[in-house]
């Protein structure tokens, strides 16, 4: 059953993903927020195949954490290609901060550019880091926006920790004044990395409080425990 049931999810969402970037590829003409609603619809279809096909539901805790109004920058844990498609719909129009790989994606790539995500480069270092907040700077002086990072740097296992997170989400903290929210989810037990066979089950995810801490050892021990504390995921 398991086998049928991600073979048919399969079917369905490459049948969907083909056609709709056949119909609507054509991106380069559109207005940006056409191209925020079929980011949001793509996103929609693809979240109802994992519930309806491969019975992967989720229960999304702290929405009320979420500040309203004002730009923020969500760090968030990686496990699976499920958080990428989910968070845009659960955050709506958001910006995510990327390894500059993902940029080269035939056709994708084009909508990663109007949506204005960020590439980072992690072989310049610290010129990488200046783009990414000149980026976000730009960007939020514009209007409130939601960006979206994995300080992880890869996708983990479940269990699996990671000692060093990114320096870069307290240097954008820092200089940008940027609301941290911590985000936590076990989809790697469900939606397994680089795996063709997906589980049902129920995926968790938790929205934190904002990370205040003007310290940067507190900051990320705070956020190590939003991430690897067994009861965050819960």
């Amino acid at each position: 059953m398991r086998k049928i049931r991600t073979t048919f999810f399969y079917f369905f969402f490459y049948t969907w993903t083909i056609i709709f970037f056949i119909v609507f590829s054509p991106v380069k003409f559109f207005t940006r927020n056409f191209v925020v609603k079929l980011s949001n619809l793509w996103s929609l279809i693809i979240n109802f195949l994992c519930v309806r096909i491969l019975g992967v539901s989720v229960i999304v805790y702290g929405k009320n954490n979420i500040p309203r109004n004002k730009s923020i920058l969500v760090a968030s844990n990686h496990q699976s290609a499920w958080e990428t498609f989910f968070f845009t719909f659960l955050f709506n129009d958001p910006i995510f901060i990327l390894k500059k790989e993902l940029r080269f994606i035939p056709i994708m790539s084009w909508y990663f550019n109007k949506l204005g995500f960020i590439f980072i480069d992690r072989s310049k270092g610290l010129n990488s880091l200046k783009h990414i907040i000149n980026s976000i700077k730009k960007l939020k002086d514009k209007s409130p926006k939601t960006f979206i990072i994995f300080p992880e740097g890869t996708r983990l296992l479940p269990g699996e920790k990671k000692e060093l997170l990114a320096p870069g989400v307290f240097a954008i903290r820092k200089i940008l004044n940027l609301p941290v929210i911590p985000v936590t989810h076990n989809s790697g037990e469900y939606w397994h990395n680089k795996k063709f066979l997906k589980t049902q089950g129920t995926i968790h995810v938790k929205i934190f409080p904002e990370l205040k801490s003007k310290d940067k050892e507190v900051f990320f021990n705070k956020l190590k425990d939003c991430f690897y504390c067994k009861k965050s995921s819960q």
